[in-house]
Parts: structure tokens; C-alpha cells; sequence
């Protein structure tokens, strides 16, 4: 009998880690290292409730446990409630940690999840190889992990396989985060395109991503390899916004200028300054629904992926399943 791959995943109590436990299943044995335990409707069975700024905690585990693999997922992501230190001592410093022990205890093979942050503000289409300029402390600390793995992989580039995947806005079941607000506004008829909604949004779904990053890491030979990664077509934001509608059930939403809708939004954004609560509606997301951010992938589908839904169907199936669970607390909310 073949003995199954063990593989280290960080922060797989999460959304993307629930779906690599579902994608992996009985095919290799995870090990989930998390702050907390998963919740419910989460398949990720193993987890040990480690920080991977604790360096001493995740110690342990390489010390009782040969892992042939790490999925680092675990990072501060959010965009609202975050401080500035906290992205870099998780993203960039528990990066480090994770480094320097898979170098001690010969794990030679790393999967990273990174950001489309790292590209910064960019209204112009981005590919694999497009210069990083970030703009946002998330972004920066991103980039910096990014070089961290970049050096270990470069220690040993013939012996050490390191995948970089750089996804757009990652969404599905299960996760109540950007798209999840998207559908919620649009079914409670609070949601307007910005303008006429011709900007390009990039977007994975959740499937698509986990199974193209799998993908990859088993086709790919050892070095170090950097990718995006979006589902085709690209949809501008009207046609997503009709496309969640419609499965609602609800009319396509109206168009408004930017400019009345960032002078609507002011009231909230006094609130959300006043409460320190993360508002569904503010100027920041009606600047952000309103800004391009086209994300091409190309290595990917150069080494022979094709994605079993497009981007209509990812978006169908997200929209099911906050029907069925839109007044459920059993979803997660980290990406």
C-alpha cells in the first residue's frame, strides 16, 4: 500500500482550507495548524491549534510530524479592523517562521497563498510576471512573504518546489466575505452599479482555484513558479450584478453616477467612524466596486487546467447557497 502524502496546512479552518480538505479528501492526509478549531460544516477533520507567529508551537509540529508538503494559507487579510502590525507580524513573520523550519526539517515543497494586492491600484490588466507595486499594508506584507519563500526556494532550487498563487476576489459556499456582501445588497435591493459597471472584475471561485492550484503543484517540476489566478471571462460588474439578480430573482440593479453614490455614502461613513462597525455600505466599497481590476492568468492554462465551472455557474452556485444559508452563523468568514 502506497503511503498517503502528509501535507502541513496553515489557517485551514478557513474558507479556501475548507474546500482543499473537500478537493484532497482521502488522497493525502492534512494536518490543519489554526488559531481556532474549524466550524461547523468545515471537512478539515485534524487541526492542532497553533499560531504561525509562534515559532516554538509550530516547532512541535515538524518535530512530531514528516510533512512532505505546506499549504500556507494562514495571513491577516481583512480590510477593515486590522492594524498595521498585525499584517506584518502574521503575513511577513509567520512566513519566516514557516521558511526556516521547512529548511530544518527538509520539507522541500511549499504552496503560498498571495494577493492581487500585491499589484497595487492598477486600472491596466495584470499577468503573471506584471512588476509588483502595492499600495495597501496587506499588499505590502504580502509582497515581503512572497520574497521570503522566493530566497528559501532559491537556497536549494533544485531540490525545492515553491507555487506562488495570486488570486482575484476568491468567493463561493461558504464564505461570507466581498461576493457574500454583493449578494446580500443586491437581494435587499440596497445595491447600485457605480457608473455604467464596464469595469472589468476579476474573479476565482473557490473550486476553480483549489483544483487549479493542485493542479499546478503536481505538474510543475521543482524551482519557483508565480501565477495568477481568475476565472474566465472576465465579467465587467453590470454583468455580474445582473447575473446575481437574476438568480434571485430580482431586477438587474439601476445605474447611478459615482458621484451620487459617494455623497450617499457619507452618512455611513460617519457611522462606521462613529461605531468603528464594518458597514456594508461605505465610500471605500463604492470606490472599489467602481475601480478595474482585470487579472489575467496564464501559466495555469499554459500547463493544461480547465476549470470545471466558468464564471456564470461559480457565480449560480454561490448565489444557491446563500439562499439556503443567508440566516445561518455556520459559515466562515476569512478567506
Amino acid at each position: 500500500m502506497t503511503q498517503k502524502s502528509k501535507i502541513l496546512i496553515t489557517g485551514g479552518s478557513g474558507f479556501i482550507g475548507s474546500h482543499f480538505a473537500e478537493a484532497l479528501g482521502e488522497s493525502v492526509e492534512l494536518l490543519n495548524a489554526d488559531l481556532r478549531l474549524p466550524p461547523e460544516g468545515n471537512c478539515m477533520t485534524n487541526t492542532q491549534l497553533v499560531d504561525v507567529r509562534n515559532a516554538n508551537a509550530l516547532r512541535l509540529l515538524f518535530t512530531n510530524h514528516k510533512f512532505d508538503a505546506i499549504i500556507h494559507l494562514a495571513a491577516a487579510h481583512k480590510d477593515f479592523g486590522i492594524e498595521q502590525e498585525e499584517y506584518f507580524t502574521t503575513n511577513v513573520e509567520g512566513t519566516s517562521n514557516i521558511t526556516k523550519l521547512a529548511a530544518e526539517f527538509a520539507v522541500n515543497n511549499i504552496i503560498f497563498f498571495s494577493s492581487v494586492a500585491v499589484y497595487g491600484d492598477r486600472h491596466e490588466p495584470t499577468s503573471d510576471d506584471t512588476l509588483p507595486l502595492p499600495t495597501n499594508d496587506y499588499g505590502r506584507s504580502k509582497l515581503e512573504a512572497e520574497q521570503i519563500l522566493q530566497k528559501w526556494c532559491d537556497d536549494d532550487i533544485a531540490a525545492r518546489k515553491l507555487l506562488i498563487v495570486r488570486p482575484a476576489l476568491v468567493y463561493g459556499e461558504r464564505n461570507v466575505a466581498n461576493m457574500y456582501r454583493l449578494i446580500d445588497q443586491i437581494a435587499k435591493g440596497r445595491y447600485f452599479n457605480v457608473g455604467a459597471g464596464e469595469n472589468i472584475k476579476s474573479i476565482a471561485y473557490v473550486k476553480n482555484l483549489v483544483e487549479a492550484t493542485w493542479y499546478l503543484f503536481t505538474k510543475l517540476p521543482e524551482g519557483k513558479f508565480v501565477c495568477n489566478y481568475s476565472d474566465e471571462p472576465h465579467l465587467k460588474t453590470a454583468e455580474i450584478g445582473s447575473i446575481i439578480a437574476r438568480e434571485l430573482g430580482k431586477r438587474k440593479p439601476l445605474s447611478i453616477p459615482k458621484g451620487l453614490l459617494l455623497l450617499m455614502a457619507k452618512p455611513f461613513d460617519m457611522l462606521i467612524k462613529l461605531t468603528g462597525k464594518d458597514l456594508p455600505i461605505s465610500s471605500v466599497r463604492v470606490k472599489k466596486f467602481g475601480t478595474q481590476t482585470f487579472h489575467q492568468a496564464a501559466l495555469v492554462f499554459k500547463v493544461g487546467f480547465t476549470p470545471k465551472y466558468s464564471t456564470s455557474e461559480g457565480l449560480i452556485k454561490m448565489v444557491n447557497w446563500y439562499k439556503i444559508n443567508q440566516n445561518s452563523k455556520n459559515v466562515s468568514q476569512t478567506a
